[in-house]
């Protein structure tokens, strides 16, 4: 007979910004790993890859290197559906457990720059009634963001939960108003519980420790997000999904659509799009130094990926041996507590 602690897989974390190959790097860790005969589920994490259609703006590995190495939570929904963090954690929760249909795995790796994804399968956040939902609220709260501006929702967050306001001072604005939603229908954007990750893990953080070359390849990225079909994209995307879907005013998507329009051009739709990334990237970052991570990997440029996946793997080895010795001793632990009995 065996806990739920003791059936736990180990669990790779793999974070960071925008832009510094955590993609690449898992997927050659990947191939490491299935040299050494490792069974393992990876797992994306990315509040953006998880709706279909939104491919060469999220820059979703290919169709090709998913064949090779499958990814829960990557297309599991429609742009235009309610999606939120419980309904990503029962699909991870669910491809972890279950192996993608195929053996136990005995190594999860979880991959994507949502650090809210992370925190959640990591720490654990209280379901349902903690943080409740109301469309219409939320659609109000959207138009007042229009009319009256960020600084606006802002301050009414600052007066109900001072805490709340603190924490998505530097967030996007949807995370500033589901903040403001949840205040006002009662709830606590802050609430957790006390219900982590139960087996050994790492939370590893790929960055880019050269700002100015970072930024450089996120403006290179945006031009070839472009040069690879974006715009086409983008209008495949605006024929069948209403005009105020969120995602579609996405970064780079909002950008190739203003182009498709004749609003702005091309050069100017690329400098935008570019600008908008670089600086999710410094929320991003922001957010992680406030997270507790086992270690900080640096992906420059001149590391290539096989060095970095080495690096990951190193974390791998030793997450895995420590899942060894703590399943060891539950186990001891239950045939010391069958004794007594």
């Amino acid at each position: 007979m065996t806990t739920p602690a003791e059936r736990a897989t180990p669990l790779l974390a793999v974070a960071g910004p925008t832009a510094v190959g955590k993609s690449a790097a898992v997927l050659d860790l990947a191939d490491l790993l299935a040299h050494e005969g490792v069974r393992f589920v990876i797992v994306s994490a990315d509040s953006r890859q998880v709706f279909r259609g939104f491919d060469i703006g999220t820059d979703k590995i290919t169709v090709e290197e998913r064949a090779r190495h499958p990814h829960a939570g990557i297309d599991v929904t429609e742009a235009d559906r309610p999606f939120t963090l419980y309904d990503w954690l029962s699909i991870a929760r669910d491809a972890i457990t279950s192996g993608g249909n195929q053996a136990q795995p005995e190594l999860a790796v979880v991959v994507g720059g949502t650090g809210l994804y992370h925190r959640g399968l990591l720490r654990g956040f209280l379901s349902g009634g903690a943080r409740p939902h109301d469309a219409e609220l939320r659609q109000r709260l959207e138009r007042t963001l229009e009319d009256e501006g960020r600084d606006y929702l802002q301050a009414q967050l600052h007066a109900l939960h001072p805490k709340a306001a603190d924490a998505v001072a530097t967030a996007s604005a949807r995370r500033l108003i589901r903040s403001l939603e949840i205040v006002q229908l009662g709830g606590d954007p802050m609430a957790v519980e006390e219900d982590p990750w139960p087996a050994p893990y790492a939370y590893v953080l790929l960055d880019r420790p050269d700002k100015p070359a970072h930024r450089e390849a996120i403006a290179a990225r945006a031009a070839r997000q472009f040069a690879n079909g974006l715009v086409a994209e983008a209008e495949l995307l605006a024929a069948r999904l209403a005009a105020d879907t969120p995602a579609l005013s996405g970064i780079g998507y909002r950008e190739a659509l203003l182009y498709r329009r004749g609003e702005i051009d091309e050069q100017k739709a690329i400098a935008l799009s570019a600008a908008r990334s670089w600086e999710y990237a410094r929320r991003q970052s922001t957010w992680f130094r406030s997270e507790s991570i086992t270690a900080t990997i640096p992906a420059d440029s001149n590391r290539s990926v096989r060095h970095v996946a080495n690096e990951l793997l190193d974390h791998v080895h030793t997450i895995m041996s420590r899942s060894e010795e703590h399943t060891s001793e539950l186990q001891s632990h239950v045939r010391i507590s069958y004794a007594v009995f």
